[in-house]
């Protein structure tokens, strides 16, 4: 099924429901799936690369470079 069919189904049933139980228990899914939570280790590869790339020991790209290497490989 198309998404955006979906998505306005899911719309018309939560205009519907006088429960508010289950509007309660909607809100709580959908924050908790836009939450981006990462683990300890996660943070410690973003730290380990920040600082490589802060003191010159990774390779960084431009904006321009990552479109041109990316329209390259096509």
């Amino acid at each position: 099924m198309d998404v955006q069919i979906e998505k306005m189904e899911l719309i018309e049933l939560i205009i519907n429901t006088k429960n508010d139980s289950i509007l309660k228990k909607l809100r709580s899914v959908l924050e908790k799936d836009n939450q981006l939570t990462l683990t300890e280790q996660e943070y410690e590869i973003i730290d380990q690369r920040r600082s490589n790339h802060l003191s010159g020991k990774s390779k960084s790209y431009s904006w321009e470079q990552v479109k041109a290497n990316i329209k390259a490989a096509k």
